[in-house]
């Protein structure tokens, strides 16, 4: 018990010394010595320590050979922070106000960084993941020969396939609940933005059963139209995946379809 009392004591007291000596180093009116603490703090990656000398730092040095350095540490401080949203504000006010800067390119590229780290689970919104994109896209002409390129192009890819993903599971979910009509929209355009999905396969079949269940639920004047795009659907899916999983289900469909096309073909007659 007493050790751990004296551990305790010892914590407390150089906790109570490192406060002293931050709390002089911010009341210090020596503005070199907070530069070079600010410096400092940033390069022992103490970044919380860092934040109030560079927010003091920055109004008085701006328009100064100094006010590049504090600006390029004062956003990768809050990116270290992870507080994303202010870090890609601040790079982005770096490349505004030094675009002939040796550091511009990087901070381009941490700007569309920060929009990638926001980028949540394809379920939930998606602005992050488009805005990181865009500023990634806009980055790799920008810099065609950057060393941060490749990881551009490996990062948007990543994206899109979330995109992608999100975009046929909307699809799917229109199918569940009901949503025919939405369902076969959401679907063709899943399929023209995303030619090449690895859902293609299932998003197909799926467009076959919402064209029927449309059909199904529509008045009369309007089922033999639908029916007959549920057999080009079906035509169109069986062509492209012959020896599909789903192809029992889908051929199932198909008979239905031909059924109900000829229950209203009798009633013309």
């Amino acid at each position: 018990m007493r050790k751990i009392f004296s551990y305790i004591l010892v914590i407390s007291m150089l906790l109570f010394i490192w406060a002293c000596k931050h709390n002089k180093v911010l009341k210090s009116t020596d503005l070199t010595f907070k530069y070079e603490m600010a410096n400092k703090y940033f390069e022992d990656e103490e970044y919380y320590k860092a934040m109030p000398l560079l927010e003091e730092l920055i109004p008085i040095y701006r328009g100064t050979e100094k006010a590049e350095r504090l600006f390029y540490i004062y956003a990768f401080s809050e990116y270290y922070l992870k507080d994303y949203i202010l870090a890609a504000h601040r790079f982005n006010t770096f490349v505004n106000n030094f675009p002939f800067s040796k550091f511009t390119e990087e901070c381009q590229f941490m700007s569309a960084i920060c929009h990638y780290k926001m980028s949540p689970k394809f379920s939930l919104d998606q602005t992050d993941t488009y805005t990181a994109i865009d500023q990634l896209g806009v980055f790799s002409r920008q810099f065609p020969e950057s060393q941060f390129v490749d990881s551009s192009y490996v990062m948007m890819d990543e994206l899109r396939k979330k995109l992608e993903e999100k975009s046929f599971r909307v699809s799917k979910q229109y199918y569940r609940i009901g949503r025919y009509k939405a369902a076969v929209t959401s679907l063709e355009n899943t399929l023209i933005d995303y030619p090449d999905t690895k859902y293609r396969e299932e998003a197909l079949f799926i467009m076959v059963k919402s064209y029927f269940e449309w059909a199904e639920n529509s008045i009369d004047s309007k089922k033999e139209d639908r029916y007959s795009n549920t057999k080009k659907a079906y035509f169109k899916f069986a062509a492209a995946y012959p020896e599909s999983d789903f192809s029992k289900e889908a051929k199932k469909v198909l008979e239905e379809t031909e059924e109900e096309l000829t229950k209203l073909l009798a009633k013309k007659a």
